[in-house]
C-alpha cells in the first residue's frame, strides 16, 4: 500500500514534504482528516491549524491564514499564502 504523502507550500520556502499517517486542516465548510486512499479532493483553506502526523508519529502544528489542498491518488498539496509553525506564530 502506498503512504499518503503531503506537501506543504508557500510562496517563500517548502514547509512539509514527505510521508503522512494523517492531515487535519480547516476547511471552509469545517474541519477534515485525511488519510491513506482518501477520495480525491479539492478544497479552499481557512483561517486555523494545520495538523500533521508523520509517519514516524511525530505530531506537527501549524497556524494558517487561507490556502488551498488537493488530495488524490495518496498525494496532498496545500497550497498556502502563510503557514507558519506553532513555534514560529509564538515569536
Amino acid at each position: 500500500m502506498e503512504d499518503l504523502y503531503l506537501e506543504i507550500i508557500t510562496p517563500e520556502r517548502i514547509l512539509y514534504d514527505g510521508p503522512v499517517g494523517l492531515v487535519e486542516v480547516p476547511g471552509a465548510s469545517g474541519r477534515f482528516v485525511l488519510l491513506r486512499d482518501h477520495a480525491p479532493i479539492i478544497s479552499t483553506l481557512v483561517r486555523g491549524s494545520v495538523r500533521v502526523i508523520g509517519k514516524d508519529g511525530y505530531d506537527h502544528k501549524f497556524q494558517c491564514r487561507q490556502g488551498v489542498l488537493e488530495c488524490h491518488d495518496n498525494h496532498t498539496v496545500i497550497l498556502m499564502d502563510e503557514l507558519v509553525s506553532e513555534n514560529e506564530a509564538d515569536l
